[in-house]
C-alpha cells in the first residue's frame, strides 16, 4: 500500500492476466481487514478478501518513506473528516487493465492513523522494519486475515 496525492493506493500486479481474474477483481471484496502488528515496530497490514481466483491480498505500510507532507494532509481531519478512499489498480504487466476506488470504514481507517502516528514518533530505519517484516510475515495471509479487526465492505463502490 501507498499514499500518493490522490490517497491510498495498492496496486495489484497480474502477468498473463486471464478473464476471470479480471472479473473477480470488478466484483471487489466483500470483507476486509486490519492489523497493527506486535513489533518492535508497529506493521499496519490490511488484508482484502477478493473471490477466488484473486483470494485474500494482502498489503502493507511504511509511514516513515512517505513524504512527510502527504502523511501530514492524510492524518489531517480538520477540513472534512477522515480520507477513507483507497484505489486499487490491476495491472497486466504494463497494462492498466482495472481501476477501482472503494470507501473503508471509518473505524478501520481511525485504526489505521494511530498506527502510522506510532510508526512517525519512533526512530527506526528500513533495516529495523525489515527485520519486524520478516518475522511477522511468517504467517499466512489467511491467519493476517483472521488476526485482524474484519470490517464489513459497503457495496457502494465510489467510482
Amino acid at each position: 500500500m501507498e499514499l500518493w496525492e490522490i490517497g491510498l493506493s495498492v496496486v495489484i500486479q497480474y502477468p498473463g492476466l486471464r478473464n476471470n481474474e479480471l472479473q473477480a477483481f470488478h466484483e471487489g471484496f466483500k470483507q476486509y481487514s486490519y492489523l497493527e502488528s506486535s513489533t518492535a515496530v508497529p506493521i499496519a497490514v490490511w488484508v482484502f478478501d477478493f473471490p477466488d481466483p484473486h483470494g485474500q491480498i494482502d498489503s502493507i505500510f511504511n509511514a516513515r518513506v512517505v513524504e512527510r507532507d502527504l502523511i501530514d494532509e492524510y492524518l489531517d481531519t480538520s477540513k472534512g473528516g477522515v480520507k477513507n478512499a483507497l484505489y486499487f489498480f490491476l495491472l497486466d504487466g504494463d497494462i492498466l487493465r482495472g481501476i477501482r476506488m472503494v470507501g473503508l470504514h471509518s473505524e478501520a481507517v481511525g485504526l489505521f492513523h494511530g498506527t502510522i502516528r506510532k510508526q512517525l514518533s519512533m526512530n527506526y530505519d528500513r533495516v529495523d522494519y525489515d527485520s519486524c517484516l520478516g518475522g511477522f510475515f511468517t504467517r499466512t495471509t489467511s491467519e493476517l486475515f483472521e488476526m485482524g479487526r474484519k470490517f464489513e465492505h459497503r457495496q457502494e463502490n465510489l467510482e
